[in-house]
């Protein structure tokens, strides 16, 4: 008797050493739930095809720690957390911009801009009151002209600008960056008249009376003029203009047009703390000698900062006149558009970067040029073999039926700007008629060819604010005049989750990241942007005015908005 109460006793014991384990390891593991830096709740757009939207998420250590419901999460959160509560807003990954010209837009900031100028007149006197301003006989630079917007879409003279300038040199680049207007002094002094020849891939319009050249110099003929800009802004501070600049506008990363000489700028802001966004940083490919015997590599760097594609161009632009076209423009029979490089010439400049693996993105708007960037790539793989090298074709603005399934076919991705689509299409039937311009912009074609887009802004020939692409892609209607009712050839548009995927996956698939970003997931880089109210839920024209609230880079918030925004 006395040995069973003896048993019962050592039972009893050692079932309370054994609970007494359980609970304490189970409290032991709640105390070593990671607690989060940050965690967001609310209305949260993931990108995720099977779970779009959750209530709330966890940041730790730069990345995505969770995402679930409100319940789920508040573990996470301990009493250094930071916790933000989204009422009316809506958190979605962090817009990459997969196309601009970053520390150039930075400069344009505190240059003389044209953008929106509907007549000669009104920018004449804006050229008058600048002369007053400066010195005698100050060059006078401006930017982001477009005389398709002057009444009867005409190309403006040398004259209308000696009429305010005869003393000062003029240089105005047009809205595209792909000609310039110059005035009579501009031309002297850079020796330009009417014996001067074209350059390869370039022209120096001139009158088919006289011969004289017109002040409109178009591609490779813009590089002849020999004035200077006044405005000094190094390379260093137009970038963190740029920065600025973007963080306000939810930007969490860029893919930048990158010399060499400047990614070293980067490389010390990135050293001092002051690079606020990521960049995939693309050089130009007339260097690619240069980069094999460096062995300068696509990819090299880190998630902050990182050697991207080699850029080339193979036309000119829509608006120009100049994008390389099968036919031609229907405004000017005379002209088919301008190639920058002999077709032979570039695609053994293509397949030389394709066998040294190099990523290559090519400038091409029309639709040979566009051809020519899919047949490079064909003949590339058909002598060296399949290789993920995500060519990319840099606006593919208009395209050969036939060419459409080629992009997925040659794994070419379409890296396009929504709002060169809501701008251009008041002049694109004009140019290449009804008929072509079915295949423009063609995002939803694309799409159901199987091709991956990832999209920007070409800051600064448009406006870096990715509220407009976002708008443009839904709407397909021109931003500040709201036509046409319904949408241009509105087969095209998106939905506004499609919009958002190219402008966070897609631009990161493009740069090789779309494992680590792009997406709210755990594990991937805390890049987040919230607006202020919730973009699905509004009006199309709203999410143009609607506030970007946070812009958060690897869990560290980069921008904040201010009570009196």
């Amino acid at each position: 008797m006395k040995r069973n109460i003896a048993t019962r006793q050592l039972t009893f014991l050692f079932l309370g050493v054994v609970l007494t384990i359980i609970f304490s390891a189970s409290g032991c593991q709640q105390d070593t739930v990671q607690k989060a830096q940050l965690v967001i709740t609310g209305k949260i757009f993931t990108g995720i095809d099977s779970s779009p939207f959750v209530e709330a998420l966890a940041v730790a250590d730069g990345k995505i720690l969770a995402i679930g419901n409100e319940k789920e999460i508040k573990k996470y959160a301990g009493p250094e957390t930071k916790v933000i509560g989204l009422k009316d807003g809506v958190a979605i990954p962090g817009l990459i911009d997969a196309h601009t010209h970053f520390s150039s837009g930075g400069r344009s900031l505190i240059e003389l801009s044209f953008r929106g100028i509907d007549s000669v007149e009104k920018l004449q006197q804006m050229i008058a009151e600048k002369i007053k301003e400066l010195p005698p006989e100050t060059p006078v630079f401006g930017r982001e002209y477009d005389h398709t917007l002057f009444p009867g879409q005409k190309w403006p003279t040398k004259e209308d600008l000696d009429k305010v300038s005869p003393n000062n040199p003029v240089v105005i680049r047009r809205v595209d960056g792909h000609s310039i207007w110059v005035n009579s002094l501009a031309l002297k002094l850079s020796g330009i008249d009417k014996k001067t020849p074209d350059p390869f891939g370039g022209e120096i319009v001139k009158d088919p009376q006289t011969g004289e050249p017109t002040g409109i110099l178009k591609e490779s003929a813009t590089g002849l003029i020999k004035v200077k800009p006044t405005v000094q802004s190094t390379p260093e501070e137009d970038i963190l203009r740029a920065l600025d600049h973007a963080r306000q506008l939810g930007l969490t990363g860029v893919h930048a047009d990158v010399g060499l000489q400047e990614l070293e700028v980067y490389k010390k802001l990135q050293n001092e703390g002051k690079l606020s966004l990521r960049v995939y940083a693309w050089l130009p490919i007339e260097g690619l000698e240069e980069y094999i015997k460096k062995g300068i590599r696509q990819g090299q760097g880190d998630e902050f900062l990182k050697i991207g594609f080699l850029k080339a161009f193979i036309d000119g632009t829509l608006g120009s006149g100049t994008a390389l076209m099968f036919e031609p423009f229907e405004d000017d029979p005379s002209t088919s558009g301008l190639a920058q490089y002999p077709e032979e010439k570039f695609y053994e400049l293509l397949e030389k970067a394709y066998a040294h693996d190099y990523q290559v993105g090519v400038h091409a708007i029309g639709d040979k040029g566009v051809n020519w960037v899919l047949n490079a790539v064909d003949r590339a793989r058909e002598r060296h073999g399949y290789k993920d090298l995500r060519f990319r074709v840099e606006h593919a603005q208009i395209i050969k039926p036939e060419d459409f399934p080629r992009f997925k076919e040659l794994g070419v991705i379409a890296s396009m700007q929504p709002t060169h689509c809501t701008t251009d299409m008041r002049f694109c039937e004009i140019r290449v008629g009804k008929e072509r311009s079915k295949y423009a912009y063609a995002w939803r074609t694309l799409l159901d060819n199987g091709a991956i887009l990832a999209f920007g802004s070409d800051w600064p020939v448009e406006p870096l604010d990715p509220r407009r692409g976002l708008y443009s892609a839904v709407t397909r209607k021109n931003i500040e005049f709201g036509y046409p009712e319904g949408g241009w050839f509105p087969e095209q548009k998106l939905s506004l989750a499609e919009a958002i995927k190219y402008f966070t996956w897609g631009s990161a698939y493009a740069s090789f990241e779309e494992n680590i970003k792009g997406t709210l997931e755990p594990g991937k880089l805390a890049d987040i942007t919230i607006f202020s109210q919730d973009i699905f839920s509004v009006e199309p024209e709203e999410i143009l005015t609607t506030p970007v609230q946070y812009t958060i880079v690897g869990g560290r918030i980069v921008y904040e908005q201010k009570e009196n925004y």
